[in-house]
């Protein structure tokens, strides 16, 4: 627990933080990332192997589990160009310690050839290691016209 005590004599008081970052910056207050708050996710990388060109590949779910004491509220999950977010389980509430929530992402490549994307599906959210990504490939093939 900290107690902050500004400097300019302009405001009487204290501030109490717990849990959450606080600075002080140009006159305002900016809180940061909860420092204690940490996300697991569930698979780190994935290959969803050849898929035809224009369609989508089968759904993989990316488990997130919250793997500390406090709530992690998500501010954005957005899949790289080559990837759909299908399903997203994870924003609009707060992730309670210990609570787990659900993305589901498919391949849909537009080319033929190879992806491999590091940072393909990327969690922004209040957790000491935010952004957190999954890193995703595939390769685009032709397929018959048919």
């Amino acid at each position: 627990m900290f107690l902050l005590k500004p400097a300019r004599p302009a405001f009487s008081g204290s501030i109490l933080v717990t849990g959450l970052v606080l600075a002080i910056v140009a006159g305002r207050s900016v809180v940061t990332a909860d420092s204690g708050a940490v996300l697991k996710l569930k698979p780190e990388t994935h290959d969803f192997g050849k898929v035809t060109a224009t369609k989508d590949s089968a759904r993989l779910i990316v488990t997130v589990t919250n793997k500390s004491s406090s709530a992690v509220t998500f501010t954005s999950i957005v899949a790289a160009e080559a990837f759909l977010i299908q399903s997203d389980k994870c924003s609009g509430a707060p992730l309670a310690p210990g609570g787990s929530c659900k993305v589901e992402v498919v391949f849909h490549p537009l080319v033929t050839g190879n992806v491999s994307e590091k940072q393909a599906l990327t969690f922004t959210d209040s957790a000491q290691n935010s952004p957190q990504q999954v890193e995703l490939e595939g390769q685009g093939v032709f397929g018959s016209w048919l």
